[in-house]
């Protein structure tokens, strides 16, 4: 990224010539104030030129089909656009009106076609909870499969394994969407059953599932009053044990006195 030219100094430099040419009388109270307090540098950036889009094999191989595609666009113009003999063409395309945007330039790489694809045919898939933390902190991951050594699988690793079979097993876009939803609805299919047997085992030991059977005003008014004997019976064996403690302890220290 660099800094465009400001355009306040640009004016300093544009009236600074004119007075060297004697194409201005005399000088501005203004061009005074500019040449003690130099105007400062625009805040705009622009995208760098070292930048490293199009070096990549994919982009390189989109800029031939689209240099082709536009060769063939222009062939067809001149044709179209063939005027008699003398005559000059004197209309501007919008591509030569255009002002230089300042927007950093768009990067999209194949992964970002793959989600696309995936997530408008998994849309739930984007409100599912996911594990942030890192376990292992290993940047690089295995992914010739789809559920190898992970404790979660999410809809981004279905994306990087449909990659990595295109890339590695040469299996066309669909082919490889194909392989790796299947997999992943087994994933699935094996985590529902996995949290069935869970609630079941929890239910076999007393537990009560909100989603399933939520309390009523009754069964919280009984719980409540159950807590209440539970604290009450408790308080009542703490201060039972207390007696017991200071009758052994006087026992003691009169067994001690006698002796």
């Amino acid at each position: 990224m660099y800094k465009k030219p400001s355009a306040a100094r640009g004016v300093r430099q544009t009236y600074e010539q004119l007075l060297k040419a004697n194409l201005r009388p005399q000088v501005p109270a203004w061009l005074r104030a500019m040449r003690r307090v130099p105007a400062a540098d625009s805040l705009v950036r622009d995208p760098s030129y070292f930048g490293t889009a199009g070096r990549l094999e994919f982009e390189k191989k989109r800029a031939a089909v689209n240099a082709e595609a536009a060769d063939g666009e222009e062939v067809r113009a001149e044709i179209k656009r063939s005027l008699p003999e003398g005559c000059v063409s004197t209309k501007h395309s919008k591509r030569q009106l255009r002002t230089r945007s300042t927007r950093p330039p768009k990067i999209e790489f194949p992964e970002d076609r793959l989600r696309r694809e995936f997530y408008k045919n998994h849309p739930f898939e984007l409100a599912r909870p996911r594990i942030l933390m890192e376990v292992t902190g290993q940047t690089s991951s295995d992914w010739s499969q789809l559920a190898s050594g992970r404790k979660q699988v999410t809809g981004e690793d279905v994306i990087r394994y449909q990659y990595y079979l295109m890339q590695s097993k040469g299996m066309s876009e669909q082919a490889a969407y194909v392989q790796a939803t299947e997999e992943f609805y087994k994933v699935r299919g094996r985590e529902e059953v996995e949290a069935k047997i869970a609630r079941k085992e929890a239910q076999a030991y007393g537990a009560r599932m909100l989603e399933e059977r939520p309390f009523s005003a009754h069964q919280l008014v009984a719980e409540t009053r159950e807590i209440r004997r539970s604290v009450k019976a408790f308080e009542q064996r703490r201060e039972e044990q207390k007696l017991r403690n200071v009758v052994s302890e006087k026992m003691f220290a009169a067994a001690g006195e006698t002796a």
